[in-house]
């Protein structure tokens, strides 16, 4: 029932992890491998993210220095793996500023010309894989109280999309907005999805981040399903399975109860196209495996999920026949 996770080389935010200590050290093979357990329960979608974080990158780029980390091209090892698994990857390209301001991604020019210069670098080095399918914006902005998507971030959007078409042709572009539970699926939203050109979208179900309910979630996506049946673009969630120990956003991301994700699942997969979530690395661990991050708990999520769903027995890609592999 899971078809794809977001993915991190570390966690943007210090207060939430549990896993960056353990995910630093990790060796490209370590990644790889983290790789190959994700896609042995069914995962087919990598979202990563980011590549860049506070000024450093988890690949060797001429934009910034290289994370003090112990793999040596982290990416690389991902794409490869991925495509070992035949996978898609979204790659996100971001954050080549101040991740905390996002506004400084729509409007600084010297972060909008480093955005175009690193779209550019990942194509020339990696857009040879066929594991990468496309890119992830990752300098998110809600939904406005408005119900409808700001200005601003539609043209932000379209500038990155053009970004990846002038240097990979083939790519696909992904957002994750938040906000979800504010959104009005009228006329003017459905616009605003055809104006951003985008190829995909994941709406955060605000779960884990305690914004919605589970109750909501049919009313609120089946409003969208309409929306996005109009603008001709596929309708996928990104899935919380995470929940905070305290207080959201400064306390740390620990594996959420099964129970309710499994509530989850069920008001969401028969209206959804795609079910990401956020996010396998952290917060799901296969038991015994070589490669974990996280707290023990999340091994006890692994188990009750592949207890239910028996994902390794679905065929791989079905919804995605003519991918080439």
């Amino acid at each position: 029932m899971i078809n794809g996770t977001f993915f991190e080389f570390l966690h943007h935010n210090e207060k939430e992890t549990t896993w960056n200590h353990q995910a630093a050290q990790f060796t490209d093979e370590m990644w790889a491998e983290k790789v190959d357990e994700m896609a042995e329960i069914g995962i087919e979608d990598l979202v990563i993210t980011f590549v860049a974080l506070n000024y450093k990158t988890f690949y060797p780029s001429r934009i910034f220095p290289k994370w003090d980390i112990k793999a040596q091209d982290p990416l690389y090892a991902v794409l490869h793996a991925a495509e070992r698994n035949k996978m898609r990857v979204f790659v996100g390209a971001g954050f080549y500023g101040n991740w905390t301001n996002p506004w400084e991604a729509f409007t600084d020019m010297e972060v909008r010309r480093r955005t175009e210069e690193a779209i550019q670098e990942l194509a020339e080095n990696y857009g040879d894989f066929r594991s990468f399918y496309g890119f992830y914006w990752p300098n998110e902005l809600g939904i406005g109280p408005d119900g409808h998507f700001p200005q601003v971030f539609i043209d932000h959007v379209r500038e990155c999309n053009g970004f990846a078409k002038r240097y990979l042709p083939k790519a696909k572009t992904l957002i994750a907005p938040y906000g979800t539970n504010m959104a009005i699926p009228d006329d003017l939203f459905v616009s605003q999805l055809k104006e951003m050109g985008i190829d995909f979208v994941a709406y955060q179900d605000e779960i884990g981040a305690r914004k919605t309910k589970i109750e909501q979630l049919p009313q609120i996506f089946s409003g969208l399903k309409e929306a996005h049946r109009k603008a001709d673009i596929p309708l996928w969630v990104d899935m919380e399975i995470y929940e905070f120990e305290g207080e959201i956003l400064v306390s740390k991301l620990l594996p959420g109860d099964f129970a309710r994700i499994e509530k989850q699942i069920e008001a969401l997969s028969p209206i959804v196209d795609r079910i990401l979530v956020y996010q396998y690395q952290g917060i799901m661990n296969k038991p015994s495996t070589k490669v974990f991050t996280g707290v023990k708990e999340s091994e006890k999520l692994y188990s009750d999920y592949v207890a239910k769903f028996n994902p390794a027995s679905r065929q791989k890609f079905s919804k995605f026949p003519n991918r080439p592999v």
